[in-house]
């Protein structure tokens, strides 16, 4: 992460944006000294926020911890078990 002072993010700011944007770097901005922003691009906001709204619903999580405890006991299924599943039901042709 980069830190910037609150005028050298300013006077840099189409820069950074584009930098975070396209590079996924994120800038930490400073005020005195102390840490008072970051800028990030939208994407990886969305993404943070995703992740947060993720681990934050109960049920989600348990969903995740079942399937994790599956796939550890060997309770999966091949692509070509789904597939015959799928031509069974009439859901993908023969």
């Amino acid at each position: 992460m980069t830190t910037l002072s609150i005028a050298d993010a300013r006077a840099a700011f189409s820069r950074i944006v584009e930098s975070a944007e396209t590079t996924h770097e994120r800038f930490e901005v400073t005020r005195n000294g102390a840490r008072v922003a970051v800028l990030l691009g939208a994407d990886d906001f969305d993404a943070l926020v995703e992740t947060v709204e993720i681990l934050g619903s109960n049920e989600t999580m348990d969903e995740i911890r079942q399937g994790l405890a599956d796939l550890k006991a060997g309770n999966v299924h091949t692509v070509d078990d789904v597939r015959a599943a799928m031509a069974k039901s009439n859901r993908i042709a023969q």
